[in-house]
């Protein structure tokens, strides 16, 4: 089965792909910048002259995202001119860039987010609740989850909930039982690894523009997957194909207009890291999960789209943690939580799977979709078509050359 999950993780790699190419897929007329930094491919960068260019986009939309506002905020037209709320966010960025040096030895612990959570205007004083009045406590709940009134004496103080916290974990199956559940409910190892190659069509469900306001835009998917970590990824845009691949140690993205970005091992160059990239395309990715990832840990449960689910967080070497979610009854993943490094912070990415059938005696996800915190890179994948086993050419997951700029 891990055909299946192969897809499902695929998609987290192409979202991650496509966020370092700068949306070369949605955007039609958008060109990829050349590699360098990104005052080599943009104009008038003062402040994040030195990160890499395939960042610039995904941490301007990480700043749109926590103060809640778009594009045009700051940019009034032309990009590269000056406006007085983009030298307010030079300001704003070259404070929080001081705060995280001398206070946190140069670690991101203080992002953008952190003061605005979604508004151009942060609050900095509290709003009285009346949470410690008598008749103002607020909804408090109890051990089991329920709602009881509010009033002082039944407030449940911090420490207390995280000792009920501790206490529900207490019960629940450990990440080998889980995992092993989930590999089960996919058709068990043996059902997987008869599997070697896999061809999925489909339709992609891609944004109609950067806001998400336009209508969606649906096009042709097709994917290929070969063992033991090779696949490709083609789109069929109006104006020519796009494609995300993976030969085994090149992964690369070629826009429509012919242009073609590879993502390296340097953990601050084109996202995600070359590392990252390696271990989602791994063919036989559920059964490996415990060597991905050398920490796992369960959470708890928390309800997914009407489902109880057990949360693991998986923690790989040298990345950033990722949560996984699976059906408390079937077993299934139903969701997973990730994110990509920004020069400002962390761009989470979330990708749900549904509507699971049986292919060949192992289950796979028909519908796939991964959103953003900006609408800008999200992705709905529906499948058609499911293939088993098909003759692959090895060549096809070969990284191409860019078209001449004649030829573009």
């Amino acid at each position: 089965m891990r055909n299946t999950v192969t897809s499902m993780r695929t998609i987290v790699i192409v979202m991650e792909l496509t966020l370092a190419a700068t949306l070369v897929i949605a955007q039609p007329p958008a060109q990829a910048p050349a590699a360098g930094t990104a005052a080599q491919a943009y104009r008038n960068i003062q402040l994040l002259k030195d990160i890499p260019s395939t960042q610039l986009i995904p941490t301007m939309r990480f700043i749109s995202a926590s103060l809640g506002v778009e594009c045009e905020f700051c940019h009034l037209g032309d990009r590269s001119a000056d406006t007085d709320h983009k030298n307010t966010a030079r300001k704003m960025m070259t404070m929080m860039m001081a705060i995280n040096k001398d206070s946190f030895g140069g670690q991101r612990e203080v992002t953008c987010y952190t003061c605005h959570h979604g508004t151009n205007n942060p609050v900095g004083t509290p709003t009285p609740t009346g949470q410690y009045s008598e008749l103002g406590a607020g909804v408090f709940f109890k051990p089991d989850g329920g709602p009881l009134a509010g009033g002082r004496d039944e407030v449940m103080s911090q420490a207390y909930r995280e000792y009920v916290a501790k206490d529900r974990l207490a019960g629940l199956p450990t990440p080998d039982q889980i995992l092993a559940k989930y590999v089960a409910a996919l058709g068990g190892e043996q059902a997987l690894r008869r599997v070697t190659a896999r061809l999925i069509t489909g339709t992609a469900e891609l944004p109609g523009d950067v806001r998400g306001a336009a209508p969606a835009i649906h096009v042709p998917v097709q994917q290929y997957f070969k063992a033991p970590n090779q696949w490709v990824m083609t789109f069929q845009m109006g104006n020519g194909a796009t494609s995300n691949g993976f030969d085994g140690t090149v992964a690369w993205i070629q826009a429509a207009n012919g242009v073609v970005t590879e993502a390296t091992g340097v953990t601050n160059a084109p996202l995600p890291p070359l590392a990252r990239v390696k271990r989602n395309a791994d063919f036989y990715e559920p059964l490996n999960l415990k060597q991905q990832y050398p920490r796992l840990t369960v959470r708890g449960i928390e309800n997914v789209r009407g489902l109880d689910t057990y949360v693991v967080v998986g923690v790989p070497d040298g990345d950033l943690p990722e949560r996984l979610f699976f059906d408390t009854q079937t077993g299934l993943l139903v969701r997973k939580s990730t994110a990509v490094a920004t020069a400002l912070g962390n761009y989470p990415i979330q990708t749900d799977y549904d509507d699971y059938r049986d292919v060949g005696g192992v289950k796979f996800p028909y519908l796939v979709r991964t959103v953003a915190i900006s609408p800008a890179d999200d992705l709905t994948i529906h499948v058609e078509k499911v293939q088993n086993n098909p003759t692959v050419d090895a060549g096809k997951f070969a990284k191409p050359a860019s078209r001449p700029a004649a030829a573009r």
